[in-house]
């Protein structure tokens, strides 16, 4: 089968065969070369992609390659539709060989243009993403290192990457790192598939970190669809990254990574972070490693981890003490709703009720629909509720409206911080007032009623419905 014989031959050619005038050589080249391009072009837009692949041809026996790009683009197309509708497998064959061939005529020909300066870098991710799409699990590993190569040409400079169109760089991006699982798997050697793990951990963060980027980057210019095409990436790169760092097998991989590189500050940080991801803080290494990164870089992570330590060991002052730095430290990082939360809960152990429903409120601010915070809220009011005595019903009152945000937790929640939510609120409802002591204010069950304002009281001016224990 003939894809475009002169585009094969031309592999084999020097470049500089090609430097002649664009279209062709002759003003009858030229308009033939034209009328070409744009009958198989407005084919392609009509999607009719058979008719479209035979225009394309009779383009490739008129242009020369260096017409346009879209010439070695739009084969690629027309090529992975035909690929799609054969049952053939010495055509499949022909096919995907002519494919590949393209991709290496493309960046070949078109390393760099106005609009991408590292087009190359660009269109070599696009054939490893076809790569592991036309030959699956198998072709994995040879992927992967086009896909890294590529990566690593595009991410090295940032605004390059701010260039790439979002659809391919989100994709490139997820891609890589489901290849890399695959090829990982395929490893015979165990020590070998074991460093490779080692680096699928780290590259985590990396690849995370253009993924933020990105997503910064399409809110900043108004573009949700390119946020959501990043938002799906990171979920791809998540799924594989929860199948591959359980804390078991994670530790000890980045203990040995950490022994053989002890002087890698950057990977120290990488580390920590990553056990403060995945909550594995239960371990050796752990307290370690953050105290050595916060001596050296004080960071929200670091902080975070020491924090949390010294809660483990019920020395909550310094665990609020560093907890409160990992908030400040923290800015708009993406661990916020977290830090928040710990160290409402830290604050609240305390008897900090104050300081706890507020940053519980901040939570909230984040993510309307966090359980733990209206939990946290219905804690914080329900452990000051004796600061709303106010001789009559205020302490009462306080309980019903902490039950109010257990409710909303029971409501909100999974099914084991609905669990919890429910205990609280099952023990909380038996400081409801009584029958005779609702009767006695000429309160009715149902009634709305507002709690009464009084300095301390965590719930003044709120407003309740009545009910009886």
């Amino acid at each position: 089968m003939k894809f475009c014989t002169f585009i094969l031959a031309a592999l084999m050619l020097p470049l500089t065969s090609f430097a002649q005038e664009r279209y062709g050589e002759t003003e009858d080249q030229q308009l033939l070369c034209k009328e070409a391009i744009s009958v198989y072009r407005s084919y392609k837009k009509q999607k009719n992609y058979d008719e479209a692949f035979i225009q394309w041809k009779k383009a490739c026996d008129v242009c020369p390659l260096t017409a346009t790009e879209n010439i070695l683009r739009d084969g690629v197309t027309f090529l992975n539709d035909q690929l799609k509708k054969t049952e053939d497998e010495t055509r499949k064959a022909s096919i995907t060989d002519s494919i590949f061939s393209l991709y290496d005529q493309r960046m070949a020909l078109f390393p760099a243009t106005k609009k991408y300066p590292k087009n190359d870098c660009m269109v070599l991710a696009q054939k490893g993403m076809d790569q592991y799409k036309i030959f699956k699990k198998p072709g994995a590993a040879e992927a992967t290192v086009m896909l890294k190569e590529s990566i690593e040409c595009l991410g090295a400079d940032s605004s390059i990457t701010r260039a790439i169109p979002a659809a391919l760089w989100s994709k490139a991006l997820s891609t890589y790192y489901v290849t890399s699982f695959y090829a990982m798997k395929a490893i015979e050697n165990d020590s070998v598939a074991r460093e490779r793990l080692g680096e699928m951990l780290t590259e985590y963060l990396v690849l995370i970190g253009y993924i933020e980027d990105g997503i910064s980057a399409a809110n900043a210019t108004a573009k949700p669809k390119d946020a959501q095409k990043y938002e799906k990436a990171k979920s791809n790169i998540d799924k594989v990254f929860i199948a591959i760092a359980n804390c078991e097998d994670m530790v000890p991989v980045l203990s040995e990574k950490i022994a053989a590189d002890s002087a890698n500050f950057d990977l120290k940080k990488k580390v920590l972070r990553l056990l403060n991801q995945k909550d594995c803080t239960d371990n050796e290494l752990y307290l370690p490693v953050a105290e050595a990164v916060h001596a050296q870089e004080p960071s929200h992570p670091s902080a975070f981890a020491i924090g949390g330590e010294q809660a483990k060991v019920e020395n909550f002052s310094e665990a609020l003490r560093y907890m409160e730095q990992a908030v400040e430290l923290c800015g708009e990082c993406t661990e916020m709703e977290m830090y928040l939360l710990k160290t409402g809960k830290i604050a609240s152990f305390l008897g900090k009720t104050g300081t706890a429903r507020s940053y519980a409120q901040k939570v909230l601010a984040i993510n309307s629909e966090s359980a733990d915070a209206l939990m946290l809220i219905g804690d914080a009011i329900a452990g000051a509720a004796s600061k709303c005595d106010d001789g009559a019903l205020g302490k009462r009152l306080a309980y019903l409206r902490a039950c109010d945000y257990y409710q909303r937790a029971v409501n909100k929640g999974d099914e084991e911080t609905a669990a919890k939510a429910q205990k609280k609120l099952s023990n909380n409802s038996k400081q409801f007032p009584s029958v005779e002591e609702i009767f006695t204010v000429g309160k009715s069950v149902g009634n709305e009623i507002t709690i009464p304002a009084i300095a301390g009281c965590p719930c003044s001016g709120e407003k309740t419905s009545i009910r009886v224990r």
